[in-house]
């Protein structure tokens, strides 16, 4: 049996990929969360 990935499916898991890159670059809405969080508990 072969995996096909559609169009839709493509689109998703690139979209993921993009988002996991910028999170873990340290540019992503957690990180700046996080970044926000700790400077208000300070």
């Amino acid at each position: 049996m072969k995996f096909q990935l559609n169009s839709k499916n493509k689109r998703l898991f690139f979209i993921i990929g993009i988002i996991i890159l910028i999170e873990l670059s340290g540019y992503g809405f957690f990180a700046s969360l996080f970044r926000l969080i700790g400077s208000v508990s300070q």
